[in-house]
């Protein structure tokens, strides 16, 4: 009732990684290098000549902040504070790409690293607290930028697999883990929109909800 909703809308590549190289850029994910779905042995990420939508509005004074999944590089020069983002919390690539992957040989993977700023703080996260510890840094990035223009960018993990819920939100749907996973994800954006209305920003702040592929 209060935006629009678009039903017949394609991301550039139906794969992670090159997928968010398009939203970020503007670009064909094939121009700009990035293809398929990178992984921990990638040894290579999104190129420093590329303009991400975090480095245009941070020219237009914006305070800009990425919680969730990055997966267009994991090594530093790749990661987030390079290229736009004055603040990361989160996995940079896919929550399957780590030890416990079930159809994984062993070694396959390394740890999977949980990333503030360029700093690994975790290895083999808690993923049930996910989307909690995402909402909880958008809601506070909010707070603490409500009086000049901000970028928020909040991909979430979920619902890629493994699926994982945490416990205010487990057996609470009638669509099974799935269904509990969708009702966390809805949680997480009614507390950004939340968030948005209490600082009085609901009216002047652009929100858009999509699939990354």
């Amino acid at each position: 009732s209060e935006g629009v909703k678009l039903t017949s809308f394609y991301v550039a590549q139906a794969v992670c990684s090159a997928s968010r190289a398009a939203l970020l850029t503007g670009c064909y994910p094939n121009r700009v290098g990035i293809l398929g779905a990178l992984g921990p042995k990638s040894t290579i990420g999104i190129h420093s000549n590329e303009m991400t939508i975090a480095e245009v509005l941070k020219q237009r004074g914006y305070a800009t902040a990425i919680y969730g999944k990055w997966h267009l590089g994991h090594h530093e020069k790749f990661l987030p504070p390079n290229h736009g983002f004055d603040d990361y919390f989160g996995l940079p690539y896919s929550n399957d790409m780590w030890p416990k992957h079930p159809e994984a040989a062993p070694g396959a993977y390394p740890e999977l690293p949980l990333i503030a700023g360029t700093k690994v703080v975790d290895q083999n996260p808690d993923q049930t607290q996910l989307v909690t510890w995402y909402a909880e840094r958008a809601v506070k990035f909010i707070a603490a930028n409500k009086d000049k223009p901000f970028f928020l960018y909040v991909p979430h993990a979920m619902p890629h697999v493994p699926l994982y819920v945490s416990d205010k939100h487990r057996g609470k749907s009638a669509a099974g883990l799935y269904g509990d996973v969708i009702e966390e994800i809805d949680w997480s954006v009614g507390q950004i929109l939340a968030a948005l209305k209490e600082h009085g920003l609901d009216e002047n702040t652009l929100v858009i909800f999509t699939s990354d592929n």
